[in-house]
């Protein structure tokens, strides 16, 4: 049984929480009024007790010989990350993934295995335990924590295959609470990660300032992939801010898929992803098709 794909912090409620979190922060720095939000959805979905089991992914998994291409990477002052390694010698991309409260890197490598053919390094990233009740349930504590984790897994993912990595081509896609907080840290991270693909999040919190900061450090392109009505009407808005701050920027909608990352948001994500690397030198064969 996992938490993976039940958010009830993503209720309307929640988004009146978070909102109220900002709105009430007065003199408190963006930064602080943020993480102030991200601790009241955070709290909120700890206190719910709801379990919901784990869906299967869309079409069949991966051989057990591809997955067990999977390793545990050690990051310094963080638990590890989970780290794949395309075969051969030769020289490709790199993904960074982050999972939703409740959810685990392995499961995000496994999903960006498929989207990327086996053709892409992937570092997806853990975050702290749930609680004892859930050890294999994982979530992170604000966006400030999730940079610096971010930052120590991709010295570490470097040290063991940097030399491999293609050059600002990489990817940072987050799903629920990893593309919510990775608005607040992205911009130092735009040469290496240029590449934006948030699904169902990361779009209450981008302003023009913002997306100017992203683009100036190397940002690119946003994709935000929606399942639900909420995410798409936000996300249009966001979209607005993304491109007037010097940002390539694309909503997909799959209306009424709900809060989740498969089925047709995957469908959507898959059909979105030759846009978002377009010019990248990634291959034109290295995603599934839709």
């Amino acid at each position: 049984m996992s938490f993976r794909y039940f958010r009830p912090w993503m209720t309307p409620h929640a988004v009146i929480l978070c909102a109220a979190a900002w709105a009430c922060a007065g003199t408190t720095s963006k930064e602080q009024a943020l993480t102030a939000s991200e601790r009241l959805a955070s709290a909120e979905f700890a206190s719910s007790g709801s379990v919901q089991a784990q869906p299967e992914m869309n079409g069949a998994r991966e051989p057990a010989d591809i997955r067990e291409a999977f390793s545990e990477l050690p990051v310094p002052g963080f638990l590890n990350a989970v780290f794949y390694t395309p075969p051969g010698s030769g020289v490709h991309p790199l993904v960074v993934a982050s999972h939703g409260a409740g959810g685990a890197p392995r499961d995000e490598c496994e999903y960006w295995l498929k989207l990327t053919r086996q053709q892409a390094f992937l570092l997806c990233l853990r975050g702290v335990p749930f609680g004892k009740a859930h050890p294999t349930a994982f979530f992170y504590r604000n966006h400030l924590e999730l940079g610096r984790e971010l930052k120590a897994a991709l010295e570490a993912a470097k040290a063991r295959q940097g030399r491999r990595f293609a050059q600002k081509s990489g990817i940072y896609a987050g799903f629920s609470q990893g593309a919510i907080m990775a608005v607040g840290m992205i911009p130092p991270f735009g040469s290496d990660l240029p590449y934006l693909v948030l699904i169902e999040g990361g779009y209450q919190y981008w302003s023009v300032a913002h997306a100017r900061q992203f683009a100036k450090a190397g940002g690119k392109r946003v994709l935000i992939a929606c399942g639900t009505e909420v995410c798409a009407k936000r996300g249009a808005e966001a979209v607005v801010w993304l491109r007037q701050g010097g940002l390539e920027a694309r909503m997909a909608y799959a209306e009424g898929a709900g809060h989740t990352p498969f089925g047709q948001v995957e469908e959507e994500v898959a059909r979105a992803l030759p846009w978002v690397v377009n010019g990248a030198g990634w291959s034109g064969h290295a995603f599934t098709r839709p």
